[in-house]
């Protein structure tokens, strides 16, 4: 819940957030941080209405110490396919 209300602070979206592409956004910022996730182009899309945008960011999110790490491209693939399945 915490985790939520943090990455709430940080997204200003002038159009609203569907439920499925906020559920993807929240699992994608509880696994990365929310701090990093505040800092990343991903919301400032959000913050600039530009939702398909954000979801496609999502996939950039796959790397950890450098390396490309196959569970993560899994999931982020997911989470995207969530993401845009609220934008209809």
């Amino acid at each position: 819940m915490a985790n939520e209300r943090q990455l709430d602070r940080c997204l200003a979206s002038p159009v609203e957030i569907p439920v499925n592409t906020k559920i993807a956004m929240m699992a994608w910022s509880w696994n990365v941080g929310v701090g990093a996730a505040c800092r990343s182009t991903l919301v400032r899309k959000v913050n600039a209405g530009d939702l398909l945008g954000a979801c496609h960011e999502l996939p950039r999110w796959n790397r950890a110490g450098g390396r490309v790490i196959r569970g993560l491209s899994n999931r982020r693939g997911a989470e995207r396919k969530l993401c845009l399945s609220g934008l209809g």
